[in-house]
């Protein structure tokens, strides 16, 4: 008896609904639980850094000098400007932890980081005081005391992130579309875009991407719980991209990109349209892609737009059919399937880290942008795991051909919205209208130690450590300087060599902490 019930037990306990009813009722009460301790104590208690700014510049080293800046849990560092090393000659000590930089292996280019406009973000900004939008807008896009964002996101017509469900096109079967508008974006998404850019001194990279087609191009009728595009709508659904970016580039903020379908394999309860690699790959082949290149607007295409575990299958489905190649500039994705952080994800993983390098070994010409990333059952305020999990996905990512990475909402809220389906979710930067208080969390100081330091335009270089827990990436800037990032996410401090062209200096990183490099290079080595 005693063993058919320990038995039954272990199954139990081992099936996947379980696990998966176990994570999701922890991540539930501690997502829940930190939100209304934060709202129920915030006044009293600080729960997260409100004081981001003015973040202190960095001078570029000189000579053998190391410029570095740490973040660390336990000492309360961010973005901590240390007393510069001093490179000496030779290699580091023989056995001991240590980071290799070979700046003369190169291999991509980088185009930089940014974060989404979603109409919640735009909205939860106008509703904070002067003083406080200019410090998010500042604490994103200045390039000086900033995190320095060069690229952005949107949705074309609603998402979950949206008051409610909405269509650019206001008529139902208008295949013409007279009746399309871009007015709702001039409510809060273009006024918040279009002070971004002057923040940033220059136009953002700007990707757009659509949730659903209106319901009438639908089988479903709806724009939420899944449904496909009807066959005789692809041709309209094609022309209302088109419509679009001439639309933005009449308003004065032109578009960079278009992704085919956002999530195109989820049928969620927000907005969403679904596809088959083989329908994604005709729809761009037959209809999108042709329209965009008639459109003479210069716009770039990006399939999939849905997670790594897949994006592989998708980018041999499409990039294989030469027709439909020709029209795809690169492959999005988004991070989402890591059961160490999410509860839905099979117990096999579904990860899957390399599946960016066997893209780029499919075809070496493709791009790969990050488009979407956030720590579902938000906003889990003061969470500093959160922030070695984007340190992980960055390195990772970026050591696997990464060319630009786009986060989701810019700000939320202190439940991690709004959001109309109630599908909370976190931001690195938590906007408190009640007390107009700006939280910056982890993720905010993970991004910035890549974001501010790794330049438009800088190539990756080799960069490899001798311990696992020394997790590293390293590129040379334009102007010919190394940035080198080292993650440490251990209980414990490790000293370590960094080496770099015939010459090393001893450093440590302290307990989950990041650190970025700054070292001189050759200027044989400029790019």
């Amino acid at each position: 008896v005693v063993a058919v019930v320990a038995t039954v037990t272990k199954q139990a306990v081992d099936h996947p609904l379980a696990c998966m009813g176990g994570k999701f009722f922890a991540d539930f009460c501690r997502s829940r639980l930190g939100a209304l301790a934060y709202r129920s104590l915030g006044g009293i208690v600080e729960f997260a850094d409100e004081a981001a700014l003015p973040l202190a510049e960095v001078s570029p080293p000189h000579g053998d000098a190391v410029r570095v800046v740490r973040t660390a849990k336990a000492t309360g560092e961010r973005f901590a400007v240390l007393p510069p090393l001093q490179l000496g000659s030779g290699g580091a000590p023989s056995g001991q932890p240590g980071v290799v930089l070979d700046a003369g292996v190169r291999f991509q280019t980088f185009l930089g980081f940014g974060g989404s406009f979603t109409e919640s973000s735009a909205e939860l900004l106008q509703q904070m005081s002067d003083s406080k939008q200019e410090q998010i807008l500042e604490a994103y896009y200045s390039d000086r005391t900033g995190l320095g964002f060069k690229l952005g996101r949107l949705h074309m017509g609603s998402c979950d992130f949206s008051r409610g469900n909405w269509s650019c096109v206001q008529e139902d079967g208008d295949t013409e579309l007279r009746s399309f508008t871009i007015e709702r974006y001039e409510q809060a998404i273009l006024p918040m875009i279009r002070r971004a850019q002057a923040k940033a001194g220059e136009p953002l990279l700007l990707m757009a991407s659509p949730w659903s087609p209106p319901p009438w191009m639908k089988d479903s009728g709806k724009m939420l719980n899944g449904g496909k595009l009807l066959p005789q709508y692809r041709a309209a659904w094609a022309k209302h991209f088109v419509h679009f970016a001439e639309a933005f580039k009449a308003a004065g903020v032109p578009l960079w990109s278009f992704t085919v379908q956002n999530e195109p394999h989820a049928a969620t309860p927000w907005e969403n349209c679904l596809y088959t690699h083989e329908e994604e790959r005709d729809f761009v082949r037959d209809f999108l892609g042709p329209a965009l290149e008639a459109s003479g607007l210069g716009l770039k295409l990006l399939i999939w737009d849905h997670n790594r575990d897949d994006m592989f299958a998708r980018a041999h489905a499409i990039l294989t059919d030469p027709e439909a190649a020709r029209h795809v500039w690169g492959v999005a994705y988004h991070w989402y399937g890591d059961k160490r952080h999410e509860m839905w994800p099979a117990r096999e993983g579904q990860l899957l880290f390399d599946n960016l390098r066997a893209v780029h070994d499919l075809n070496p010409n493709v791009h790969i942008i990050m488009s979407e990333s956030c720590q579902e059952f938000g906003p889990r305020i003061g969470n500093w795991e959160m922030g070695e999990r984007y340190g992980e996905a960055i390195i990772r990512d970026l050591n696997n051909h990464l060319e630009a990475w786009i986060d989701w909402n810019l700000i939320l809220d202190e439940r991690g919205g709004p959001n109309h389906v109630q599908n909370f979710v976190t931001a690195p930067v938590i906007a408190d209208v009640q007390r107009d208080k700006v939280l910056f969390l982890s993720p905010f100081y993970y991004i910035g130690h890549f974001s501010r330091f790794v330049k438009p335009g800088a190539r990756r270089i080799l960069a490899a450590s001798n311990r696992d827990a020394l997790e590293t990436t390293a590129f040379i800037n334009p102007d010919g300087t190394l940035a080198a990032v080292v993650m440490n996410r251990g209980d414990y401090n490790i000293s370590f060599w960094i080496q770099s062209g015939g010459k090393s200096v001893e450093t440590t990183a302290p307990a989950h902490s990041i650190s970025t490099f700054l070292l001189p290079a050759d200027p044989s080595a400029r790019l």
